[in-house]
């Protein structure tokens, strides 16, 4: 066990790294968002909650909108996957296409309703570039992580 909580802890920090470089290099696609939803099927809740927190932390640090943005967009999307995991497959590809799709459309709304709470002009077509984007990367980025993610800290008995 300790060797896997070791490559556990490796994985996710390069995972993390990968994802601050992707967020300050492509604004608008959420790199975190595919790998909550990866650790939400292949790890313990107790690990998820973890880099859910500290994923969070991160994008309230590296936007520019009042605290809230994180704590929202994730937990909306833990609420579209449990929600949609009574309909669908947990690891299909056309599930993640929907969270995909279902994040494309978030990312706008919360972006442009927090931006007028805190009183900041946004223009809408670039919002909805980058929800459009956010539609593409998810599922791409889901896949390559999950193919990525290594065997050894894959339970035997995989939860859905």
């Amino acid at each position: 066990m300790p060797t896997s909580n070791l490559l556990a802890v490796l994985w996710w920090s390069a995972y993390t790294v990968i994802g601050v470089w992707v967020h300050r290099t492509v604004p608008g696609i959420d790199f975190f968002a595919p790998g909550l939803i990866l650790s939400l099927q292949e790890q313990s809740v107790r690990r998820t909650a973890a880099l859910a927190l500290v994923w969070m932390l991160l994008v309230e640090g590296m936007g520019s909108l009042p605290f809230g943005y994180g704590l929202a967009w994730y937990g909306l999307l833990a609420a579209m996957y449990f929600t949609g995991r009574w309909l669908f497959e947990a690891r299909s590809i056309l599930f993640m296409a929907l969270i995909g799709a279902g994040l494309g459309v978030l990312h706008p709304v919360l972006i442009w309703g927090l931006s007028s709470l805190a009183y900041l002009k946004v223009g809408l077509e670039p919002l909805l570039i980058e929800g459009a984007m956010q539609v593409v990367a998810f599922p791409v980025i889901w896949l390559v992580a999950a193919n990525l993610f290594p065997q050894r800290l894959k339970p035997d008995a995989r939860p859905l």
